[in-house]
């Protein structure tokens, strides 16, 4: 028998299972484990692993790299922090299906309502249309450096069947019809599962509800329903009540469309807010209630201490609003008029103050710039510093005029740690068996934060003490690889496909967040970097090795059950 293609030498294996972990080798040949314990046998490569952790490469639930993969295969900066399966197509924004005609409108709302700069989807994104196996064998035609779930998009689904009138009315019976045969089609070609979101805060990028926002509760149970035909797969949604814990109405549509489908959701990230503090635990008492009538319902926990940046040229964070929201998705020449207008400055002010309902409140002295290209001393300075600064009327002028100053690029932060009972209510909710860590969005809000550091936090803030490492470790790699069907994937044991992460327990850690332009027609994001992770394996294969890509990219676009 030839040797092996890698030997992990030395280890402590979390394997994934939950059960206590060990020392031993791994041996890996042909992208799969072929021996777990101790290895004579040389391997081609060898990973010297002693006093490090080697666990299952890490399962993320919820990106939205449908369009970054098609020209930057790694799912950077997800990988960087241990995953080496990415799930796509969440909230109910797939690119596919597509007739070719619509590609371009699907990309543009996906700039609007995720935060990816538009000019970079057009130069970067090289899908022209067609179904599930058409985008896979686009994605996977240049190599991946990950593997990827896709999951079928409502947005796109109702796009294909309605045209312009997705965005405008409910569908007919008839349409309802045609939307659930693609649904089966796409799982017939590999779709790992079925997504929606019905957020108010989401439109298009002319000012228009998405596609899915228009759905009734019968559409959507229909489009639940057509994965009852399969084995696989799972169901994400975004109901439009989740924040403050799920209405009842919204609750009893979760449930039914758990039960026409057979199988598993997950759904938003359960965190407490400035405005609403306690909702999430009404949030839990839903899962909790609807895992004792038999449904399997799963909400996210979130680590992360996001710090969002925002500009207004192309945030999402102020959609809640309509003066804001039906300004800032006009035109560039006619937005900056309105902006100027002390009319629509008046309906800004008073949306503003008006805080009740909405999900997103910021306090004026908690925004400060960020970066400003033209007036660098600005940098640093709150928005009521702004006000005295520029001799504006009241915070509101100050900052729009100072955004006008900067053609709308001048880029804010709000920052800071969570308070200690913000802190308490995550470890409860990290905690609890019926959640999942997530909520990462990886791929989108690009100008506004990036969330991919949820698995280090988790390991580096919430281990050994509210969760194990053990279980930690389950619930980032094999747990969610059950909810998705993905067989053989998320442990360690001889068979099962080599994706494994290696990291130095006392070296890892959260890195700091800065801002790359590295993506087509001079695109930025903000990117977190990740301390301490050894060695990334996809497939067999080492893709990451001391922080540094490999170059190789043996990764797959996977299909429920293989």
């Amino acid at each position: 028998m030839s040797a092996p293609d890698l030997v992990v030498r030395g280890a402590r294996v979390v394997d994934g299972t939950g059960l206590p972990s060990y020392s031993a080798d791994i041996a890996v040949r042909d992208g799969r484990v072929m021996q777990v314990g101790r290895v004579d046998e040389r391997g081609n490569v060898e990973l010297d692993a002693d006093g490090a952790v080697v666990a299952p490469g890490f399962v993320d639930i919820h990106t939205h790299y449908d369009a970054q993969l098609h020209w930057e295969p790694t799912a950077s900066p997800s990988s960087w922090h241990g995953v080496t399966t990415v799930i796509t197509g969440n909230c109910g924004f797939s690119l596919f299906p597509a007739r070719s005609e619509d590609v371009p409108w699907l990309l543009q709302m996906l700039s609007r309502v995720e935060g990816m700069p538009a000019d970079t989807l057009a130069a970067g994104a090289t899908f022209t249309g067609g179904g599930c196996a058409d985008f896979a064998a686009n994605l996977g035609a240049p190599g991946l450096g990950v593997n990827v779930g896709l999951q079928v998009g409502h947005s796109a689904v109702r796009r294909y069947v309605l045209g312009n009138a997705a965005v405008e009315r409910a569908a007919t019976d008839a349409e309802i019809g045609e939307m659930v045969e693609l649904v089966r089609a796409a799982m017939r070609e590999g779709a790992v599962g079925f997504t929606s979101s019905q957020l108010d805060m989401h439109v298009t990028h002319d000012g228009k509800p998405v596609p899915s926002n228009l759905a009734a509760p019968d559409e959507l149970v229909a489009l639940a329903g057509a994965l009852s035909d399969f084995a696989g797969g799972a169901i994400e949604f975004i109901s439009r009540t989740n924040l403050e814990g799920h209405s009842a109405d919204d609750r009893a549509l979760m449930l039914e469309m758990c039960a026409v489908s057979g199988k598993p959701m997950n759904i938003s990230p359960l965190h407490p807010l400035p405005t609403q503090p306690d909702a999430w635990r009404s949030g839990m008492e839903f899962a909790e209630a609807a895992h004792q009538a038999g449904a399997r319902i799963y909400p996210q926990s979130s680590t992360q201490q996001l710090q969002v940046f925002f500009a207004l040229a192309d945030t999402f964070l102020f959609d809640e609003m309509p003066a804001f929201r039906d300004t800032l998705t006009l035109p560039a020449d006619e937005r900056t008029r309105r902006l100027a207008d002390p009319v629509v400055r008046d309906a800004m002010r008073a949306q503003w103050a008006d805080t009740s309902n909405r999900a997103v409140v910021f306090r004026w002295e908690a925004i400060k710039v960020a970066r400003a290209d033209e007036h660098p001393d600005w940098v640093g300075r709150r928005v009521p510093e702004l006000q005295a600064l520029l001799g504006s009327a009241d915070e509101l002028d100050a900052f729009l005029d100072a955004s006008l100053a900067e053609d709308l690029k001048l880029v804010f932060t709000l920052a800071g740690a969570p308070g200690r009972s913000s802190r308490a209510a995550t470890a409860q909710i990290v905690a609890h068996p019926l959640t999942l860590p997530g909520s990462s969005d990886a791929g989108a809000h690009l100008s506004s934060y990036c969330g991919v550091d949820y698995t280090t936090r988790l390991l580096t803030e919430y281990v050994p003490d509210p969760v194990p490492l053990e279980a930690a470790v389950a619930r980032l790699s094999s747990i969610p690889a059950a909810l998705y069907d993905l067989r053989d994937r998320g442990v360690i044991r001889p068979g099962a496909a080599a994706d494994l992460v290696v990291w130095d327990p006392a070296r890892l850690a959260v890195g700091p967040t800065r801002w790359v332009e590295d993506f087509p027609a001079r695109g930025g994001r903000f990117v977190v970097d990740a301390e301490g992770y050894l060695a990334l394996v996809v497939n067999g294969e080492v893709v990451r090795r001391d922080g540094a890509d490999t170059g190789a990219r043996p990764g797959a676009v996977l299909r429920p059950g293989a």
